[in-house]
C-alpha cells in the first residue's frame, strides 16, 4: 500500500487518489505526522550509534543526491543491510542492546552463561522527502527496521521516525529533545552508553537561532507513564506533554548543549478512587570539542579527534534514559496510597579519530546511579558501561567493525553482576 502513495506522490499533478477522492501529498505526509503523535508508543531507548560513518571523511559516504525526482518532489530512497554476530562471556538477557541495569547479579545466579548470537534484524530502510517548489522549506522522513524483538521472539517492522519539518518546526515522531543525541559517542552497541537519554518520541519542537553562537530549541513531547503504579492500579497518562527548553552554544573548536524537562506523573489506586500528581524534571550538559590534528599532513595522520563530555540528573524522568526506560524507575510506592519519585544522576566521556581517513576509533566510558526506594532494596543502585571499537571502510557503501563492551552492576542489597561482550558487524550502505 505504502508504494502506491509514494508513486502517486511524486506524480507531477501531486496528487494521491484514495478510492474517488484526491488529496495533496502535504494531507499524506501530516497524516505520517500525526500517525506518529497520536499511536500509543513505548520509550524506545536503542539509537543510531553508527551513524553512518559520520566520523569518516565525506568521501566515505554514500551519495546523498535523490533516487527520483519530479517536477514536484525530490525522493531519497536510503538504509543499510546489517548482519552482527555476538559472544557474551555472560548472560546479558538483551540479545542485540548491551543493558547494563539487566546484567543478572549474584543474587540470581553466579554461573556465567557463554553464549553466541547472530542477527541482521538492525537492518533499516528509510525514505526522505524533500519538495523544492513548497512556499516554505519542507521535507519529511520516515524510517523503519526490524528491531522489534531482542530477546528471540518473532520481529516485526518497526516505525523509528515519522515526522515533517516545515523550516524550524518538526511534528511527528524522532528524538528526543532532552539531551544532546547529535553529540553520541560513535559505539558500535546500538543501545550506546548507560546514561544518555535516546529514546524517540511523538513531538512538536521548534528552534530558533538568536544570534550566530546560540540556538534555543522549545518543545512538547509524549507524556510517558514509566513508574511503578500501586498495587492493582494501572499507569496513567498525563494530560500535560513533557515539557523541553534547549539552548546551545556554538563556539569555534565544538558546542556546549544544555537541555532541561519537567513533566507531571499522574497516579491512582486500584478502585480509581482518587488522582494524584508528582512534578518531575531533568537536567542535561553536553560538551563537544574538536582536537587538533597534530602530527604529518599525509595520509597516516590521525584526523577529526572529538572529545565529548556529557551529564545527567533528574528525578523522576528516567524514562528517556538508555538503561531505564520501561522498567518503571521513574516512582515507586512508599505506601498503600502514596508513591515517591527517584533521583538519578550520571554522565559518560568519550574521544573518537579517525586514522587514514579510513580507519575509526571510539572509545567511551558511562556512569549510571540512583536512589534507593523506600519499598526495597532488590532493585538497581549503580552500573557502569566501558566500550572501544574499531571500524574500517572498505568504500563509501561498505564498513565493517568490532567492539569490545564492559558492564558491571551493583544492586542495594549489596548483590553484584558483571558482563563482556564481543561485537562484530558488517555494514552495506545505500
Amino acid at each position: 500500500m505504502l508504494h502506491r502513495y509514494i508513486i502517486a506522490m511524486l506524480k507531477p499533478d501531486g496528487m494521491i487518489r484514495h478510492g474517488a477522492r484526491k488529496c495533496r501529498p502535504y494531507s499524506f505526509l501530516l497524516l505520517l505526522a500525526v500517525m506518529g503523535i497520536l499511536q500509543p508508543l513505548m520509550a524506545q531507548t536503542e539509537f543510531d550509534s553508527l551513524k553512518r560513518n559520520s566520523m569518516l571523511d565525506t568521501i566515505y559516504q554514500p551519495s546523498s543526491k535523490p533516487t527520483l525526482t519530479t517536477e514536484f518532489a525530490d525522493l531519497k530512497i536510503s538504509g543499510f543491510i546489517q548482519p552482527a554476530f555476538y559472544f557474551d562471556n555472560n548472560n546479558v538477557f538483551n540479545n542485540d542492546l548491551f543493558v547494563t541495569s539487566e546484567i543478572p547479579t549474584t543474587r540470581v545466579t553466579d554461573i556465567k552463561f557463554r553464549r553466541f548470537h547472530m542477527s541482521a534484524n538492525q537492518s533499516r530502510l528509510g525514505f526522505g522527502f524533500n519538495f523544492p517548489k513548497a512556499l516554505n522549506k519542507v521535507t519529511a522522513f520516515l524510517e523503519a527496521d526490524f528491531l522489534s524483538s531482542t530477546r528471540g521472539e518473532n520481529a516485526y517492522f518497526r516505525l523509528r521516525h515519522a515526522y515533517l519539518k516545515i523550516n524550524n518546526l518538526v511534528i511527528g515522531q524522532t528524538w528526543t529533545n532532552f539531551g544532546d543525541v547529535n553529540a553520541a559517542p560513535n559505539t558500535l552497541d546500538l543501545e550506546g552508553p548507560n546514561s544518555m537519554p535516546a529514546s524517540r518520541v511523538a513531538q512538536i519542537s521548534w528552534n530558533k537561532q538568536v544570534s550566530d553562537n546560540w540556538n534555543v530549541l522549545v518543545a512538547i513531547e509524549e507524556p510517558k507513564a514509566d513508574y511503578t503504579p500501586l498495587p492493582g492500579a494501572q499507569a496513567l497518562k498525563s494530560a500535560f506533554p513533557e515539557l523541553v527548553l534547549k539552548p546551545k552554544w556554538q563556539f569555534g573548536a565544538g558546542h556546549w548543549t544544555a537541555s532541561v524537562v519537567y513533566k507531571p506523573i499522574m497516579y491512582t489506586d486500584s478502585l480509581y478512587s482518587f488522582r494524584k500528581k508528582l512534578p518531575t524534571w531533568g537536567a542535561t550538559s553536553s560538551f563537544q570539542v574538536n582536537l587538533p590534528d597534530k602530527g604529518k599532513s599525509g595520509s597516516k595522520a590521525w584526523k577529526k579527534k572529538v572529545f565529548n563530555l556529557f551529564a545527567i540528573v533528574g528525578e523522576g524522568t528516567q524514562g528517556s534514559v538508555n538503561d531505564f526506560g520501561g522498567l518503571g524507575y521513574e516512582a515507586f510506592p512508599k505506601d498503600s496510597v502514596t508513591l515517591e519519585t527517584l533521583m538519578y544522576y550520571g554522565g559518560y566521556a568519550s574521544f573518537s579519530a579517525v586514522y587514514n581517513k579510513r580507519w575509526s576509533v571510539t572509545t567511551v566510558y558511562s556512569y549510571l546511579h540512583q536512589q534507593q526506594p523506600a519499598s526495597t532494596n532488590n532493585i538497581f543502585r549503580r552500573s557502569s558501561y566501558f566500550a572501544t571499537n574499531a571500524t574500517y571502510a572498505f568504500n563509501k557503501y561498505f564498513t565493517a567493525g568490532t567492539e569490545v563492551l564492559v558492564g558491571l552492576k551493583e544492586n542495594y542489597d549489596g548483590s553484584r553482576g558483571n558482563a563482556m561482550r564481543i561485537l562484530c558487524l558488517m555494514r552495506l550502505l545505500f
